[in-house]
């Protein structure tokens, strides 16, 4: 399922228009896709906002929660961006957050996030397949996924 899903992706991503509108500050958007941590799999969904202050620059918040982690307790990860636009397609972030997690040894650790995404333009909205990176007392995670953005 997940392989024709990702088929479907990259076929749409390819046959999509590509217009930039540099008019737009809010870039509202909603994640969806999967967390490689621990040699395992978890399905990851989240909320993202970025305010672009600039052409090249803006600044975000990102809440993602990734069921199943930590054996089945859940986490729920808040973090604050800072976003790299080369050019009117790429978007390279770097960040620090706090990830929460849930069970029975509920706890609260400080990660750091490097991103990178690829902004397909559609109008009126945007596609984003989006890789984050996480750092987290040694261990790193990755998300792999695609943002639906909506920029007003």
């Amino acid at each position: 399922m997940q392989r024709k899903l990702v088929i479907c992706l990259i076929c749409l991503l390819y046959v999509l228009p590509v217009i930039a509108d540099d008019s737009y500050h809010n870039y509202p958007g909603f994640f969806v896709g999967t967390t490689h941590a621990d040699n395992e799999f978890y399905n990851t969904v989240g909320l993202e906002y970025e305010y672009r202050v600039s052409l090249s620059a803006g600044v975000g918040l990102a809440y993602e929660y990734i069921s199943d982690y930590h054996e089945g307790a859940g986490a729920n990860l808040f973090a604050v961006q800072i976003f790299y636009h080369p050019n009117t397609h790429v978007k390279l972030g770097l960040g620090v957050g706090q990830e929460r997690i849930g069970g029975h040894h509920a706890r609260s650790d400080v990660f750091y996030r490097l991103s990178a995404a690829y902004e397909y333009h559609a109008s009126p909205f945007e596609i984003e397949p989006t890789i984050d990176i996480d750092l987290l007392d040694g261990e790193t995670s990755v998300a792999v996924g695609v943002a639906f953005v909506v920029p007003f």
